[in-house]
């Protein structure tokens, strides 16, 4: 019919062209033109209205994505490439290989270039694939909010004891000293904890709204997304997809792109999803019993000739929790130390999550009032507002009625979702609006909340030592790295061939003698050699090693190897309930008689008493309404049980939820019930009483 219509149209005018143009033609004309538009504009009007429900539903559709994924998991690593196989499924690779977690590796002939591998990752719900990472050790700005404004983070300084001795060999002992103190953690031997400090690094990302311009993640100094345009990308990933080839450069990253609203003219807004690895120079004192070894299994049964212990002893493949508050039984020859498992609800990786800002930088400073409802801290007991420009993953609200704080999660089922917030307009911005009807006027009340958010997961914790900045032989370091390799400078031993100094790609100023031997268990990665001839400012050659970031040291004398890059990272299966299973029924067969209880019937040879299960106590029943009769459950552990024999020690701990809230509890020993069958509650959610009628004081559960 539009046809037909545009070529009687198209006759029209010829004929009045023509010099028909009688008032009678012109009329007739002036009414189909008008007809035209009107049925044009009712066409363009339907297809700007089929337009904006289509691209609705495939915003809805990328939403059901996500929280199918958010419903399988939680955010974490998932996957690296797979470059093995075997006749099991543990031969094949999951976030680790039995080589390394998240193929890291070494590049320490680089002054702060942390090597790290492609993995597939889950923040939120989005499923992303980075490039081959190879991160730098920077972090935000700590003077502007400006977007992705970077600063190096600050090498810890040469201790004066080392710096003060008279030759090389006397600096050498010297400094052999400090790195014997922190192995053993003994500040006796010297007071290392000034200059060996420990980096969080944690992988961010968001949806932005800069969905032309391509936005190189973060900067490194080997690698980059190898694309001129996101289009470039999504199409170089498409196909390499369908061919199941590889990038050998290991440059292509898998990054989505989303509708993630329609305006009101039917128009789609698009958002790019970017991730980045950025690092935070820690503030809280940290311990190395603070890190407790996951035994990853599919891992293990892979090194099967090596207990656990050799495990953590020599392996790059091993992941690591932080404990509730501190660990406990350091043992030097791992590494690490240990704590009693148990339901906690804040532990000591949400303090320093806690101190890393989202992109706003260190100097943001937000808070977070959505639906009415003002996020609070959790770990204070006075009720103090939330900086929601910092990370964090628990907040607590204050309910109606000032009944004390209800303890909630970010994210649905996520247990390892912190979540930042921004003004930065870079950041897509969502927003709801929310309506009621006021209490006093009993007229609708309407407000629109806005918010732009970014998400992250801890990686892994750097342990920055004084041999970043110890330079006993005053070498060189130039700014044009190709001076340092001019003229065939390979870094032999003599003087045609000895490097001409030394520069921040290749990074060589500890002496070689400081070393008792050479790199072990290298990685096709690795790129520092064991040891290389470097021009001094006299034209001396000096044998020197690399100074840069290192999985483990090669042997120190008398010291042994020390263990400096500590993965950290959650695993998205672990949100998976099949997961959450195998990893019950692992920790179970793994440790048959701490898990005791749990056989129907006992092997012969196991001691149900070997390990103590938690103990049981109960708050008294309330009949305060609201919030209704009920009681809480609380679940003390061996370690604070013997903790409470210790008069005047105190435990914080968290109860049972019931009728939808639970209490934080401060308890010590009742003095009189030294057998501890009852305790004190010293104080309830930080008052000196409980807001819905609880006695202060909790009774030991009878079996």
């Amino acid at each position: 019919m539009r046809v037909t219509f545009w070529l009687l149209a198209l006759c029209q005018i010829l004929f009045f062209t023509n010099g028909a143009n009688t008032a009678s033609t012109t009329d007739t004309f002036s009414k189909q033109v008008h007809d035209f538009q009107t049925e044009l504009q009712q066409f363009t009007s339907s297809v700007k209205t089929s337009i904006s429900r289509l691209a609705r539903q495939m915003m809805l559709q990328q939403m059901q994505v996500e929280e199918k994924i958010r419903a399988d998991g939680s955010s974490g690593i998932k996957q690296i490439r797979n470059n093995g196989g075997g006749s099991r499924p543990y031969h094949f690779n999951t976030f680790m290989s039995p080589g390394s977690f998240c193929s890291m590796h070494e590049h320490s002939n680089y002054d702060r270039t942390v090597g790290l591998g492609e993995f597939i990752a889950v923040l939120n719900g989005v499923e992303f694939r980075t490039r081959h990472n190879d991160y730098k050790l920077r972090m935000p700005s700590t003077k502007t909010k400006n977007y992705h404004v970077m600063e190096n983070i600050p090498f810890p300084e040469v201790p004066p004891s080392v710096r003060s001795k008279q030759n090389i060999h006397e600096q050498i002992v010297e400094m052999q000293q400090y790195f014997k103190a922190f192995k053993e953690q003994d500040s006796t031997i010297r007071n290392y904890e000034p200059y060996f400090k420990p980096t969080l690094c944690y992988v961010e990302g968001a949806w932005t709204t800069d969905t032309r311009h391509l936005d190189e993640p973060f900067e490194s100094d080997r690698h980059f997304i190898d694309a001129s345009s996101w289009f470039d990308l999504q199409q170089k990933i498409q196909y390499m997809s369908s061919t199941g080839g590889k990038n050998n450069n290991e440059n292509l990253s898998y990054l989505p792109t989303a509708i993630i609203n329609v305006t009101a003219d039917g128009s789609p807004v698009y958002a790019q999803w970017n991730y980045r690895i950025v690092c935070h120079p820690i503030k809280k004192k940290l311990k190395l019993e603070d890190f407790k070894p996951i035994d990853d299994l599919n891992t293990h049964i892979d090194n099967i000739r090596r207990n656990f212990t050799q495990l953590t002893t020599y392996s790059k493949s091993l992941r690591y929790n932080l404990a509730p508050e501190h660990g406990s039984n350091y043992s030097n020859l791992t590494g690490s130390g240990t704590f009693e498992d148990g339901h906690f609800y804040y532990n000591i990786m949400d303090q320093l999550m806690y101190e890393i800002p989202g992109v706003d930088n260190y100097p943001g400073h937000l808070s977070d009032d959505t639906f009415g409802e003002l996020k609070h801290r959790v770990d204070t007991n006075t009720p103090t507002v939330l900086n929601t420009a910092r990370y964090h993953r628990h907040y607590k609200i204050l309910p109606k009625g000032d009944k004390g704080l209800s303890m909630q999660n970010r994210g649905y089922s996520d247990s390892t979702l912190w979540v930042a917030q921004t003004t930065n307009p870079k950041i897509a911005e969502m927003e709801a609006k929310d309506c009621h009807v006021d209490v006093h006027t009993q007229k609708p009340v309407c407000r629109t909340y806005k918010t732009r958010s970014t998400y992250a997961i801890p990686l892994e914790i750097v342990w920055l030592t004084p041999l970043s900045a110890w330079n006993p032989y005053n070498l060189a370091i130039h700014k044009d790295y190709n001076a340092v390799t001019a003229n065939g400078r390979n870094g032999g031993n003599d003087t045609a061939h000895a490097f001409n100094g030394s520069s921040l790609r290749n990074y060589y100023l500890t002496p070689a003698e400081f070393f008792h031997g050479v790199e072990e268990d290298r990685d096709p990665a690795d790129t520092a050699k064991d040891s290389v001839g470097v021009l001094d400012q006299h034209g001396k050659v000096q044998r020197v090693s690399a100074s840069g970031i290192r999985i483990f040291t090669p042997k120190i004398s008398g010291v042994g190897k020390i263990r400096l890059r500590y993965p950290v990272a959650p695993a998205h299966q672990e949100g998976d309930v099949t997961w959450k299973n195998l990893i019950a029924l692992q920790d179970v067969l793994m440790d048959t008689m701490k898990f005791a209880q749990m056989f129907e019937q006992k092997p012969a040879t196991m001691d149900p008493l070997a390990h103590a299960p938690d103990t049981i106590y109960l708050m008294t029943t309330t009949h305060n309404n609201p919030p209704g009769m009920h009681n809480h459950e609380v679940y003390i552990t061996r370690e604070e049980m013997i903790a409470l024999e210790r008069i005047g020690t105190m435990v914080e701990v968290y109860t049972s939820e019931s009728n939808g809230h639970h209490h934080q509890l401060t308890l010590t020993m009742d003095p009189q019930h030294s057998d501890l069958s009852t305790l004190k509650v010293v104080d309830c959610d930080g008052k000196s009483t409980c807001w819905d009628g609880h006695s202060m004081t909790v009774t030991k559960k009878k079996v």
